[in-house]
């Protein structure tokens, strides 16, 4: 410590007891004034005491300079009286700087000259001028905190202590800042998670915000009730016990719950459980801590449903329905007895066709309703695809009179005319049916035994039921080895073509000869076309058989007499595919022949679809010169309508109404059809005369040409060519068949 010298230490014995009490404030804190005034006259009465002592400064120095503070005295005229090593260095002043009888404004200006700044006075004394006790901090350039203690002297001057409190200071900050991070990781917590805590029976004591948003439930409402409150009854019992035998063993149990809100909504969360342990280790409280993942889970059941079920019905589709059935019989076959219905819609194209896409999408989601009410809770019910449909139902004892009634009632369900958009729509169905064990035991095979059993009842007319049997299967086979007979023939040209004349009604001339396909076995003989052709439509091995039939026609006309036409039958597959004027024109160009000596007939299932590319094949083969004939006329779909759309040069009165004459009823058809025709300008033939009777009948009914056995079977071309029916002359053709049977 520096001071004025002994002469003047009596002087200054009340400075320094100031000193003193200052200190001992630095070392308590703030005092009351009571205490301060008891502690000063302890100082005054040792000072006192001390005062007649030698070494009374030495001990003075040594208290000050042990003070853990900065000490400095300022008399009255503001000058240092007194100031301890830790004060000057607090500031990086020098004893010098600091000396008694400094004054107070050079200890400022030497301050700013180190720092370089002009405020440097507050960061020691604050207001010098101060009239009051103060306390304050000041952070410094550096970055330390200085707090500050003025106590104003009785008679003037001015005791100031100077304490670093960095540490502490940092220490608040940084306790600070902790608890407001986690005051804002609570506030996160709360505005994220859903919260709630319950005691050990479950009896809930604490929700947050969340918690009632998403129940429905005030927080009055849920404090004091047991968890079970939002019990939802889609988990297993099982669940929770698991869940509570893993947190009664302090353990942390997690998963996905599914919770009724307050309206009976269902809401899924993500749960962590905390078991919150006592002293013995055993839990006293839980912590529950969830996130809502209704979304995700309603999503995901979206793409589940999407994944089984069809998009347009909602039914099942294949593979839900494959994996719901879970067909598999064992031992205990009672248990596995279903039968499987295959529906199909009968006449659904037309409607499309008719009445567009909309009404028929409409169409199929109120079939699908009607079959929905025929079945309970136990049956299945599913679209696999277009206008094709399954029921599954399981059955007892009587399962085959019991699919059969319901195969009745589907057919009856869906005959009933719809109304769609309002429009009245008919449609049919044909229901084929297996049983499981009998046909089968898993899906797959079962709906391929029901499909065979559709079949025959689209064979048979459609709109009706029909159970499996085995012969089902065994004509089937037959048919597919029947197939790959087809395919290896027409790779092998197994076959060949006859010719049947086709004449002038009135004067008995050959016209025409229509090709007949006729195929040549190598184990099996000649085989007629009734056994094939339909076979290679089904399987589209017409296309190939089609195009040979028609170039190989071509090039054998092209040697019989120029007067000589020819008509060659194009199935319905030819015109749907599209190249049926370029397949003409090949075989056209290759054999040379006139194309107004080729006739081309096609049935009235060719009419039906009404395409604007089949019409356009029409116009361009009848622009070659090619003469178009309508097959079978009076047998299917026949309409006026398609004579005037389509632009046929000829029509063919089926063979069936022939055979019935001299009945009114034929004879009325056959009659009419001759007016509708000479009416559009084209000419009739008449297939299937086999007796004189009947040729004088069309002939007096105005028919143009005549086909039939009476004239000649179909015969292979070297016979054709080389009969009388060609090589007479004209007239002289003879009244019975000469060709014979082949």
């Amino acid at each position: 410590m520096q001071s004025l010298g002994c002469s003047q230490r009596i002087g200054g014995l009340a400075s320094i007891v100031l000193l003193l009490a200052a200190a001992i404030v630095l070392q308590i804190g703030t005092a009351a004034p009571a205490a301060y005034v008891v502690l000063l006259s302890f100082g005054l009465l040792w000072i006192v005491a001390l005062a007649d002592r030698p070494d009374a400064a030495t001990v003075l120095d040594r208290a000050i300079e042990s003070l853990p503070a900065g000490l400095c005295v300022f008399g009255p005229d503001l000058q240092v009286v007194a100031s301890n090593e830790q004060f000057a260095r607090m500031y990086d002043l020098t004893r010098a700087d600091v000396k008694p009888g400094t004054p107070l404004r050079q200890i400022i200006e030497v301050r700013k000259a180190g720092l370089g700044v002009s405020e440097a006075g507050v960061d020691l004394v604050g207001e010098p001028g101060a009239a009051e006790t103060s306390l304050s901090v000041h952070e410094l350039g550096d970055g330390r905190f200085i707090s500050v203690s003025r106590h104003p002297m009785a008679g003037g001057g001015l005791v100031v202590v100077h304490r670093d409190i960095t540490r502490e200071r940092l220490s608040d900050i940084q306790a600070n800042e902790t608890t407001q991070e986690l005051i804002e990781r609570q506030y996160a917590i709360d505005q994220a998670v859903i919260v709630a805590m319950t005691d050990v029976k479950g009896v809930i004591t604490y929700v947050n915000d969340n918690f009632c948003d998403i129940s429905g439930y005030s927080r009055q409402e849920l404090i004091g009730q047991n968890h079970r409150l939002l019990k939802s009854n889609v988990h297993p019992k099982k669940l929770f016990r698991d869940m509570y035998r893993s947190l009664a063993g302090g353990h942390v149990w997690r998963g996905e719950l599914c919770n009724r809100a307050k309206s009976g909504r269902l809401y899924w969360v993500d749960t962590v459980i905390t078991p919150q342990l006592g002293p013995e280790g055993k839990p006293v409280a839980y912590m529950a801590i969830r996130i809502d993942i209704t979304a995700r889970k309603e999503a995901e059941a979206q793409l589940s449903f999407a994944a089984t079920h069809d998009p347009l019905t909602g039914l099942l589709n294949r593979c839900a329905l494959f994996d719901q059935a879970r067909i598999g019989c064992g031992s205990d076959t009672q248990s596995s007895r279903l039968s499987v219905h295959l529906i199909d819609l009968d006449g659904f194209k037309r409607i499309n066709d008719t009445f567009g896409h909309d009404v028929g999408d409409n169409l199929l989601k109120a079939v699908a309703s009607r079959l929905r009410s025929l079945g309970s809770d136990q049956d299945l019910v599913a679209r696999l695809g277009g206008d094709e449909f399954v029921m599954i139902r399981r059955s007892g004892d009587d399962a085959g009179d019991s699919a059969l009634h319901l195969g009745r009632q589907i057919v009856e369900a869906i005959v009933e005319p719809f109304e769609i958009e309002g429009h009245q729509i008919d449609v049919g169905a044909s229901v084929g049916i297996a049983l499981c064990p009998e046909h089968g035991s898993n899906p797959a095979e079962l709906l391929k035994k029901a499909d065979l059993a559709l079949y025959e009842v689209k064979a048979a007319g459609r709109d009706g039921y029909r159970l499996y049997q085995t012969a089902m299967l065994e004509a089937v086979n037959e048919e597919k080895a029947l197939e790959a007979e087809l395919r290896r023939a027409i790779a092998a040209r197994e076959f060949e073509l006859h010719y049947q004349p086709i004449l002038d009604a009135k004067t008995r001339t050959l016209h025409t000869a229509e090709a007949l396909v006729r195929w040549r076995h190598p184990v099996d003989g000649l085989i007629a076309p009734d056994r094939f052709i339909a076979l290679a439509e089904r399987t589209g091995l017409i296309q190939p058989l089609s195009e040979w039939i028609i170039q190989r026609a071509c090039l054998d006309a092209v040697s019989w007499p120029p007067g000589i036409q020819l008509a060659v039958n194009v199935s319905a597959t030819q015109f749907k595919r599209g190249n049926l004027y370029d397949v003409v024109l090949r075989a056209l160009l290759r054999s040379g022949l006139n194309p107004r000596r080729l006739q081309i007939e096609v049935t009235e299932t060719v009419l039906l679809e009404q395409q604007s590319g089949q019409l356009q094949t029409f116009r361009r083969l009848k622009a070659m010169g090619v003469t178009l004939v309508l097959d079978d006329f009076g047998t299917g779909f026949s309409s006026a309508s398609y004579l005037t759309n389509f632009p046929f040069d000829k029509i063919k009165i089926d063979k069936s109404f022939i055979q019935g004459l001299p009945r009114r009823e034929c004879a009325a058809v056959i009659a009419s059809a001759v007016v509708l025709a000479k009416g559009l300008g084209m000419s009739v033939t008449a297939e299937g005369i086999e007796t004189e009777t009947q040729i004088e009948d069309v002939r007096s009914m105005g028919i143009d040409f005549a086909q039939g056995y009476l004239f000649g079977r179909p015969m292979p071309y070297d016979r054709f060519v080389c009969s009388s029916v060609v090589q007479h002359e004209p007239g002289c053709v003879p009244r019975t068949a000469t060709g014979g049977a082949s």
